[in-house]
C-alpha cells in the first residue's frame, strides 16, 4: 500500500468544505463513493461535521500555515480490503501523525482498479485548538506502511522515499500523464555524459548535442531545453549542484558558441507519450492538433467575453454618469439631490455586480466545455467514445497481473464483441490503464479487457449478471480466479440458476456438476410432493 499526505498550495484548494464536496462528488458513477465516516465530531451526519469542523478551525486566528491535512491511503490493483478493516488502518495512521482526537472525514472510493481512501483532517484540535503539523511524516508513514503490508498481508512496495522534491514531483508527473518528463529524458539520454565532462567546454558541447543549455539561476544551475522548459541541475543528479560543479570543473564559464550553430544533428526533447509496447505517434499527433485547437478556441471566445463584458461596464459607466448630470441639474434641495445620487450610485454598483458575476458564469460554464485535457484523460475520452486504438494504448500501461477476484476465458480471446458497450454509449467511465465501468441491469461491471473484475461483498443476483456478461463475451467455458470462497460462490450461483457454463478448473467443475445434481434432484422431490400431496375434503355446513 501507499500512502502520501497531498500537499494544499493554495487557500481556496484547503477549503474543508470544498474538499468534503469534491471527494464525496459521485461524477455520475455508480460506485465512485463506498463509504463516508466521520470521526471525533458530536454527530455522524456529514452536513453537520462540516459545520462543526469549519467553526473549530476559524476559532483558530493565529495559525498561518494550511489548517488541513489530506492523506490518501492506495492499495495494489486487485487488493480488497473490508472497511472494517479499512477503518482500523485509518485510525492508526492518524494516531501515527499525531491526530488523535482531531476532526476528521473519511472516503473510501472504489471507481478504480487501485481501492483507495481519503482522510480530510482538521488539524486544530478541537479543545486545545492549536494547530499540529507532524514532522518527518514521511518517515513514520512509511515504517506503519510496511507494518500494516505484513499485518494484513497486502503487497508489498518499495517505501524508500525519494530525497530530492523535484525527482518525487518528476516521478509523479511521468506516472500521471503518461509523458515523458525533461528530468526523466536527461536522467535517461545524456546523464553520464554530463558526468563525464571534464571542462566546462566540453559540458557545453554535450548538452548542446541534445538540444541543452546551462545557465545560473538564483543559487544554481538549472538546464533549459529549446522548447524553453527548464529543470533545477541538481535535482537530475547531485553531481550537477552547483557546488559540486564548480568544485570539479572551476569557476563557471559561460558557452563560446551559440545554440543555434550547434543545433544540427542533435537530440532534442519533446514531450512524448512514455509507451514502449505500442506505437502511439500517429495518436499523439492527432491528441496535439486537437489541444492546440482547442486552446485557440478557448483564447477567442475568452476574449469575446472579456469584450462583451468590458462593453457591458463601459455602457453602465455612462449611464451613471448621464444620471448624475441630470440630478446635478434638476431643481431640488441639498438633501434631495444627496438622496438622488446615493441610490444612482447604488444602481451602479448593483449593475456592475450583476455585470460581473454573469461574466463568472459564462467563463466556468466556458471552461467546463473547453477543457485542457492530459494525454491519458484524452486517451479516456477517445476511449469511451469507441476509438479501439486509444483502449488498447490504455490497457497496455498495465505493469502488474491482477490478483483479485475475476472471471475471464481460458485463452486469450477476440475482445471485438465485447465493443457493443463503447458503441451503444453504456460506458460510465474508463480509468487510465483501461478498466471500462458499465451497467448490465443493476449490476455495475468492470471490465479491464482480459477480464471481469468482482469486488468482495457483490451479491448473488449480481454475480448472475456478471456471469451472464462473461457468457456473452468468453463463451461458456469460463476461468474463475480470487478467493476459495468467491470461486465455490461463483460455482453455487451457476448451479442453482441452472446456467449453462463450465469452469477450466477440473475440481470447481466437479463442484459445480455436483451441485446441479442436487439442485435437479430437489426439484424434483418438491415437484412429486406436490403432485402426491393429499387434496383436503370440504366440509359442508
Amino acid at each position: 500500500m501507499i500512502a502520501k499526505i497531498i500537499l494544499i498550495k493554495s487557500v481556496r484548494k484547503s477549503n474543508f468544505s470544498a474538499l468534503i464536496q469534491y471527494l464525496t462528488n459521485p461524477q455520475d458513477k455508480s460506485e465512485r463513493v463506498s463509504q463516508i465516516k466521520v470521526s471525533n465530531c458530536y454527530s455522524d451526519d456529514q452536513t453537520a461535521a462540516l459545520i462543526e469542523i469549519q467553526n473549530t478551525q476559524e476559532m483558530n486566528k493565529r495559525a498561518r500555515s494550511d489548517k488541513t491535512c489530506h492523506l490518501v491511503l492506495s492499495f495494489a490493483e486487485g487488493e480488497r480490503v473490508p472497511h472494517a478493516d479499512l477503518n482500523a488502518i485509518e485510525e492508526r495512521f492518524c494516531n501515527v501523525l499525531g491526530f488523535i482526537g482531531h476532526q476528521r472525514i473519511s472516503v473510501v472510493h472504489d471507481d478504480t482498479n487501485n481501492l483507495h481512501m481519503h482522510i480530510a483532517i482538521n488539524k486544530i484540535h478541537p479543545r486545545s485548538l492549536t494547530i499540529h503539523n507532524p514532522y518527518y511524516d514521511y518517515k513514520k508513514v512509511a515504517k506503519l506502511c510496511e507494518q500494516i503490508e505484513q499485518e494484513y498481508g497486502l503487497t508489498k512496495v518499495n517505501h524508500e522515499t525519494v530525497s530530492d522534491k523535484a525527482s518525487r514531483v518528476a516521478q509523479e508527473i511521468e506516472a500521471r500523464t503518461g509523458v515523458e518528463s525533461l528530468l526523466g529524458w536527461i536522467k535517461r539520454e545524456c546523464l553520464d555524459e554530463l558526468k563525464q565532462s571534464e571542462n566546462w567546454q566540453d559540458l557545453h558541447q554535450a548538452l548542446a548535442r541534445h538540444g541543452l543549455e546551462i545557465k545560473e539561476r538564483g543559487n544554481g544551475f538549472v538546464l533549459v531545453a529549446n522548447n524553453g522548459v527548464a529543470v533545477k541541475a541538481s535535482s537530475i543528479d547531485r553531481s550537477l549542484s552547483k557546488g559540486n560543479l564548480t568544485q570539479r570543473l572551476g569557476a563557471f564559464v559561460q558557452n563560446e558558441h551559440s545554440t543555434q550553430s550547434s543545433q544540427q544533428n542533435t537530440k532534442q526533447y519533446q514531450p512524448r507519450p512514455l509507451q514502449s509496447q505500442m506505437d502511439t505517434s500517429r495518436l499523439y499527433a492527432r491528441y496535439q492538433q486537437e489541444q492546440a485547437n482547442s486552446a485557440r478556441q478557448r483564447s477567442s471566445q475568452w476574449a469575446i467575453l472579456r469584450q462583451n463584458r468590458d462593453q457591458l461596464i463601459e455602457r453602465a459607466k455612462r449611464e451613471a454618469k448621464l444620471k448624475r448630470n441630470i440630478i446635478k441639474n434638476i431643481e431640488a434641495g441639498r438633501l434631495a439631490k444627496k438622496a438622488l445620487y446615493a441610490t444612482a450610485h447604488q444602481q451602479f454598483k448593483t449593475t456592475i455586480a450583476v455585470i460581473k458575476n454573469d461574466y463568472q458564469k459564462a467563463y466556468q460554464q466556458f471552461k467546463v466545455n473547453h477543457p485542457r485535457m492530459g494525454w491519458l484523460d484524452w486517451l479516456a475520452f477517445e476511449a469511451k467514445l469507441g476509438n479501439a486504438e486509444a483502449l488498447t494504448v490504455l490497457r497496455s500501461r498495465r505493469s502488474c497481473q491482477f490478483k483479485g477476484n475475476q472471471v475471464s476465458a481460458k485463452q486469450s480471446h477476440d475482445s471485438s464483441g465485447a465493443n457493443s458497450y463503447f458503441k451503444d454509449g453504456l460506458v460510465e467511465s474508463i480509468t487510465k490503464i483501461g478498466t471500462a465501468t458499465y451497467k448490465e441491469g443493476s449490476t455495475t461491471i468492470r471490465d479491464d479487457g482480459e477480464r471481469l473484475i468482482v469486488l468482495p461483498d457483490t451479491t448473488q443476483d449480481a454475480l448472475v449478471d456478471i456471469l451472464q456478461v462473461a457468457m456473452k463475451k468468453y463463451g461458456s467455458h469460463l476461468a474463475i480466479n480470487g478467493t476459495e470462497s468467491f470461486r465455490l460462490q461463483i460455482a453455487q450461483v451457476a448451479a442453482q440458476n441452472q446456467m449453462c457454463v463450465t469452469f477450466d478448473d477440473k475440481q470447481l467443475e466437479q463442484y459445480r456438476q455436483q451441485l446441479t445434481k442436487q439442485h435437479a434432484f430437489n426439484r424434483t422431490q418438491s415437484a412429486g410432493q406436490k403432485r402426491s400431496a393429499p387434496s383436503t375434503p370440504r366440509r359442508s355446513l
